[in-house]
């Protein structure tokens, strides 16, 4: 039985909301994999920027020593831009899925050419970033595209979401040549399935993947190397 923490860096979330995710997130663990989803107490309502991970980072941080204090054998920072994960490793002796690292990982397994679907155009630069941070070939991007919606709105109405996300899928595949797509924002969470069945190549949906990944290193009894994320040295006042 693995017991696992799902972090989610958005500020203002709803329990009905949580719910919702926990309910969905149950739907593809293994039976008796108890999911505790919650979100960070202050901090921005979603992370489109540099600014808001870093604004964030102290309210995750809080979740995850929180979590790791009661007793969870896993954590998942519910974002693809990996708010805050090397900290978080230094905090904890758990595993600590960074949604971002996991799916590019994934997805190298799948494919050599591969594309990032994500909703801002803004946020190219920070793929980027995570591109160089998750130690995959940075030749195997082959492009970054956008459906150009904020965070907030994709849930808003869920049909539309799914059309653009499947017009710029389509794209990636005739005209940059991807084989295999990333789904590269949590609010697209349960739409894998449902684009993988339109474009006919891999969809890698962060949601359903960091929490398969989570539950594969509790039972595997692996964690984060001590070494590579050390604990901060305490200093005194």
């Amino acid at each position: 039985m693995a017991k696992i923490r799902v972090v989610i860096p958005n500020a203002g979330m709803t329990s009905a909301t949580l719910a919702r995710r926990e309910r969905m997130l149950t739907t593809v663990a293994r039976q008796g994999t108890l999911i505790s989803v919650c979100c960070i107490e202050g901090g921005p309502r979603s992370i489109e920027s540099a600014r808001d991970a870093v604004i964030a980072g102290p309210y995750i941080l809080a979740e995850v020593s929180k979590a790791q204090a009661e007793g969870y054998d896993a954590i998942i920072i519910y974002c693809m831009s990996d708010p805050g994960i090397d900290a978080a490793r230094e905090i904890t002796t758990i595993p600590v899925i960074a949604p971002g690292e996991t799916c590019f990982h994934v997805a190298a397994m799948l494919a050599s050419r591969l594309a990032f679907l994500t909703v801002l155009e803004q946020l190219e630069p920070q793929v980027s970033a995570l591109v160089r941070r998750s130690r995959i070939d940075p030749s195997c991007l082959v492009s970054i595209r956008s459906v150009q919606m904020p965070v907030a709105q994709l849930c808003e109405d869920p049909d539309q979401t799914l059309r653009a996300v499947v017009q710029e899928a389509r794209a990636a595949i005739d005209q940059d040549g991807a084989e295999a797509l990333i789904l590269g924002c949590l609010g697209f969470a349960g739409l894998g399935e449902r684009v993988q069945r339109e474009v006919r190549v891999p969809v890698i949906d962060p949601a359903f993947v960091s929490l398969l990944v989570a539950e594969l290193l509790v039972h595997a009894k692996l964690a984060h190397s001590k070494s590579a994320y050390p604990s901060p040295v305490e200093t005194a006042d």
